[in-house]
């Protein structure tokens, strides 16, 4: 369906867009329930310039919903439309659906994926890690690649490790970027030169999108051209968490006790022996709360039943003694010398929190960070957002967390935490197209004992048979999904002692995260056990995974923003434990069905989705998940899978 781009512009957007989808149906592609009207709902929006929230479940086709009233709006404005999604490979997807529409409708328009900066080649730091590293042989092979293919991470075609790459790579984007003799050879700098003074589709990452918003919000220029008509956010169910990342200060060790070292070199040389001993008993100080705060992680990991990163600081009095006399001493050094350490005393006196309207924590991962945001942070999040002028669009297939009352009250968790305008369009939920009633089953085990920390080894050892008759059931073919690493390597250990006849496969990491997930595609029995990024993000089609287990109910891990979201709320549990458990716990059950052939079983582990229990939540999570279909008998949970092989057999 190639036709003259003049056709659409004597359109409005929302005819131009009803007849491309009339005669795409025409020419063969596939018009799905509920796309032409989240199609209409978009033009809408942007008509109006108002803001719109759609959740469309898969199949529905959301990314030609949004992409085609896109393109026909930029035919009119001619301005940057930005579209911004969670994982690079969303990314290349978006950028694919983005040049078929295009395409289909006659119509150039650049589309520029917008990796983040750290999947890119500095050129000077390649070329200074040629000079100073002596094993220089592999940052040889790059330079020699990069003149060749560019400076893409993926472009370059080599498996270059993690630890290597992090030497190589763009770290950081400022004036020197301008006035660097290397920029003509460094991609990311022609990027950068695309996003903020270009038109066209900007396809990017959230993260990017934020730190856009959050630059423009401060007086900055940001990173995009400042006449962008448009945003859309896919994936958007990840807004918050983006912008209470952005909204974050952290320090490590030595980053704090950085800012005392880098002081030392701005004191007066007639004061430098004082000011010296100073500032090394400040850094002393700093060693010990951070020795102090790790051991109060180590006690808190030990009562965790589910993977965090985030922990309490407990201001025990030796904590607030440490702090008080580290921020006491930034002040003095300060005064005394030409030092500007008013980014650190303003992150101390949070951590202190002495007016109470920060959030305090810790994170630990390769080292240990303290963490201070503000507690509200909804309408810092509106204001960037939805801002007058522009159209924002976000889906997602798991906004809502509630299956009753209007599209405002089933979305109402997530509209909350983002201040959602009240003049903006929430649409009804687009339900998939797929044939969940006669092609699933929702499986609710009663079997186990009550998952809390007192039986958590119990749970895992009658998981185990449970398991294993689940497995029996559809010869492998399963993805299972925990909460925790623990719980999962622990399973992974025992499944893989029974010698059963699949191959047992655990999570990778990096690069061997994608070479796992190849091994169950290829190998249609295999067993993949994952945590984390594997809740949503992964999408394998076919028989190969005919079976999510859901280990525990991914209800959030109690942690201070958890816990100040619960303080204003009625009811902790019903008004946010429960409504983020739901939009995990859908995500990880739609990793079962991925096109319209796909078929199979979701089953939960976890009683308290069982009668058993008899939690009033139970409805709440039968109601959300697609699989209508469901029991607590695996009896009749064997007879529907062997009525779905006998119809594939007759098939």
């Amino acid at each position: 369906m190639a036709v003259l781009s003049e056709k659409w512009l004597s359109y409005p957007i929302e005819n131009g867009t009803r007849e491309f989808f009339e005669e795409a149906a025409n020419d063969g592609l596939e018009l799905r329930p509920g796309q032409l009207e989240m199609a209409l709902e978009v033009c809408e929006a942007i008509q109006e310039h108002k803001p719109i929230a759609v959740e469309a479940e898969v199949g529905i086709g959301k990314s030609y919903a949004y992409l085609v009233p896109a393109v026909m709006e930029y035919m009119k404005s001619h301005r940057q439309i930005i579209i911004a999604t969670s994982t690079i490979a969303l990314q290349e997807q978006l950028a694919k659906d983005a040049a078929n529409v295009l395409e289909m409708t006659g119509v150039h328009i650049d589309v520029t994926v917008a990796k983040g900066m750290r999947n890119y080649l500095c050129p000077r730091r390649l070329e200074n890690a040629i000079k100073s590293q002596k094993n220089n042989a592999i940052f040889r092979d790059i330079s020699s690649l990069m003149r060749i293919k560019g400076t893409d991470r993926a472009a370059i075609g080599i498996n270059i490790p993690d630890k290597i790459w992090e030497l190589v790579n763009v770290q950081s984007y400022g004036e020197k970027c301008h006035s660097c003799m290397m920029k003509n050879g460094c991609d990311y700098y022609a990027l950068r030169e695309q996003l903020h003074n270009g038109n066209g589709i900007v396809i990017c990452n959230q993260n990017m999108l934020v730190a856009h918003l959050q630059n423009v919000s401060t007086g900055g220029k940001g990173l995009f051209n400042s006449n962008n008509s448009m945003v859309i956010v896919d994936e958007a169910h990840n807004l918050e968490s983006k912008f209470r990342e952005a909204f974050t200060t952290a320090f490590d060790c030595y980053e704090l006790q950085n800012a005392v070292r880098h002081s030392v070199s701005k004191i007066p040389k007639n004061r430098k022996a004082e000011l010296e001993k100073f500032a090394d008993d400040t850094i002393e100080y700093i060693e010990q709360l951070y020795r102090w705060l790790v051991r109060q992680v180590s006690e808190q990991r030990k009562m965790n039943e589910a993977d965090t990163s985030t922990y309490y600081l407990q201001k025990d009095k030796y904590t607030k003694e440490l702090l008080r006399v580290i921020y006491n001493r930034f002040v003095w050094i300060e005064n005394h010398s030409n030092a500007n350490l008013v980014y650190a005393k303003e992150f101390l006196k949070n951590v202190l929190n002495v007016c109470n309207d920060h959030i305090v924590w810790l994170e630990m991962e390769s080292r240990l960070k303290i963490c201070v945001c503000r507690k509200e942070i909804r309408m810092m999040i509106n204001k960037m957002l939805f801002s007058s002028g522009r159209t924002t669009i976000l889906t997602s297939a798991t906004i809502s967390d509630k299956n009753d009352g209007s599209p405002t009250e089933k979305c109402r968790y997530f509209l909350h935490n983002i201040a959602f305008p009240t003049v903006g369009f929430v649409s009804e939920p687009k339900r998939s197209p797929f044939n969940y009633d006669e092609n699933t089953m929702l499986y609710c085990s009663d079997k186990l004992t009550y998952p809390n920390i007192e039986n958590r080894q119990l749970y895992r050892e009658q998981s185990i048979a449970e398991i294993v008759r689940l497995l029996n059931i559809t010869c492998g073919k399963t993805l299972i999904l925990f909460t925790a690493k623990e719980d999962m390597e622990y399973v992974y250990k025992k499944l893989s002692n029974k010698h059963l006849p699949y191959k047992i496969l655990l999570q990778g990491k990096g690069s061997s995260q994608s070479r796992q997930l190849g091994k169950f595609r290829s190998d249609t029995n295999s067993v993949l056990l994952g945590t984390g990024t594997y809740w949503e993000g992964i999408n394998i089609e076919g028989e190969s995974l005919s079976q999510v287990i859901i280990f525990k109910l991914p209800f959030p891990v109690p942690d201070p923003i958890i816990d100040y979201k619960m303080s204003k709320v009625e009811n902790r549990v019903r008004d946010v434990a429960v409504p983020e458990m739901i939009i995990k716990l859908k995500q990880g059950a739609g990793r079962l069905i991925r096109s319209s052939s796909d078929k199979g079983i979701v089953s939960i582990l976890d009683p308290r989705a069982s009668t058993r229990e008899n939690k009033p939540y139970r409805n709440t999570i039968l109601n959300a998940l697609s699989e209508k279909h469901s029991t607590e008998d695996i009896d009749e949970l064997t007879e529907f899978w062997n009525k779905l092989k006998k119809i594939k057999e007759a098939v």
